[in-house]
């Protein structure tokens, strides 16, 4: 960041509640920020800004000023005065995550500005967790996997997959925690790599279930394939890939250290053929988190990374995917 602090005078980032927030901005208001309208700036050597709508400042103000300044506006007037006056000359936008309309507004309203788009450099700054930001991904990582071992009593005969994915929700609530996202898929829907849970019932056979929480605005991104009940000729297939993708997973974390290109991990699928998508990301602030781990990929694993490592094998009777989470470490990697 200190490169990108030589060419802008501020960053500004914008919420517009659930249905339209910027990530980022859960990274300085310490907790998952897409409930809170408003806008955050942030400037070199000063401490970010969070200009609060004024139906939420209360709140706002009660939760974010030990970490933040506070303010809010009654007109759009007032508004326009807070930006003038704190947004310096050359303004910063994430790209990203700003629409094309507020950006031509920002443009007409503040003519004498300079508007650069900074999405690549703060996309480059979430490379990186803090102590922070790792503590909480290694926490909704946690969370998680707790879900994990109800999953089996869940699993009666005639369960649809769209029900168990409602008491995956249903329970991750009633511990205070949210589904970033939850695939559930069984039999042959564990071919289909982003399965959307549907009224396909359980008997027996391949489930797969992959599942994120959100826990202050950082994610998890966990995937467990096993089968359940009668063990038909397809089984033993099942259990053949299911070895695979666990020596795959064995082999990649010998590798995983500081100072490794991603591509070299990728190349550790060869095992299990043709890979129909990348073998990994970045998690945190998102469940695809500024990194891929791709076959062309020339980036270096450093410390402080946090991966979902995601091997996977997919025939024409069942999938098996199987990911973990984890921090790469000085010395090498610590699974969350």
């Amino acid at each position: 960041m200190e490169k990108l602090w030589k060419k802008i005078d501020s960053i500004y980032l914008r919420n517009l509640q659930d249905y339209w927030h910027d990530p980022i901005t859960s990274k300085y208001l310490g907790r998952e920020a897409g409930a809170f309208e408003g806008f955050l700036i942030l400037r070199k050597d000063k401490k970010p800004l969070w200009v609060s709508h004024p139906f939420n400042y209360a709140q706002a103000k009660k939760e974010f000023s030990k970490k933040i300044l506070v303010k809010t506006f009654d007109t759009r007037n007032s508004l326009k005065k807070i930006f003038e006056k704190k947004l310096g000359k050359k303004v910063g936008y994430n790209g990203t995550h700003l629409t094309v309309v507020e950006l031509k507004n920002l443009k007409k309203k503040f003519q004498k500005k300079k508007f650069i788009d900074v999405s690549n450099e703060l996309l480059e700054s979430r490379k990186i967790k803090s102590n922070e930001e790792i503590q909480k991904i290694s926490a909704a990582a946690n969370e998680t996997k707790k879900l994990f071992p109800k999953i089996k009593k869940m699993l009666k005969k005639g369960i649809t997959e769209k029900e168990l994915a409602a008491k995956l929700k249903e329970e991750a609530q009633k511990n205070g925690m949210e589904l970033a996202f939850c695939i559930v898929a069984f039999g042959k829907n564990t071919c289909q790599i982003h399965h959307a849970p549907n009224d396909t019932k359980f008997s027996f056979g391949a489930v797969m279930i992959d599942i994120g929480i959100k826990l202050g605005g950082y994610h998890s991104d966990i995937t467990k394939t096993f089968w359940v009940g009668k063990k038909i000729k397809e089984f033993k297939e099942f259990e053949k890939a299911s070895v695979k993708v666990e020596t795959g997973i064995k082999n990649i974390e010998k590798k995983l250290a500081p100072g490794i290109t991603a591509e070299k991990l990728f190349e550790e699928t060869k095992i299990l053929g043709k890979l129909p998508h990348a073998l990994g990301h970045g998690i945190g602030l998102e469940t695809h988190d500024a990194l891929t781990i791709g076959e062309k990929s020339k980036w270096k694993l450093e410390e402080g990374m946090v991966l979902a490592v995601e091997p996977a094998i997919y025939t024409k009777k069942f999938g098996v995917r199987i990911e973990h989470n984890y921090l790469i470490t000085k010395k090498g990697f610590r699974k969350l």
